[in-house]
């Protein structure tokens, strides 16, 4: 998980706008409460990363599933390690080169 992030917007009970900065990228800001994590301040003084990413990249997909006919993709983000893949929509992925990639070593294997 990255954040904390400030809820802009709550467009229904189980969906929320948020506000991101412009290091994420091109990553839709609506979200399904689900996917979120209540933040817990745990050191009033503590300190701030020194340097901001400047971009949060997928690295691969190593997954997809078809849910209510919806394509989503398991991403791993670059920097990260798998096991902090996470699911999102086909239609947030801006990198069609990825996808296509993806798409070839599945027909391989």
């Amino acid at each position: 998980y990255i954040g904390p992030f400030v809820i802009k917007e709550m467009i229904n009970p189980v969906t929320v706008k948020l506000d991101l900065p412009p290091w994420i990228g091109k990553i839709h800001p609506v979200f399904h409460v689900n996917l979120l994590k209540e933040y817990i301040a745990r050191d009033i003084e503590s300190k701030q990363p020194e340097t901001t990413p400047q971009s949060v990249d997928i690295d691969k997909i190593l997954d997809s599933r078809t849910t209510r006919n919806k394509v989503k993709y398991l991403v791993q983000w670059k920097g990260c390690p798998q096991s902090e893949a996470t699911w999102i929509d086909a239609q947030d992925i801006k990198q069609d080169k990825l996808i296509n990639e993806f798409h070839k070593t599945q027909s391989v294997t």
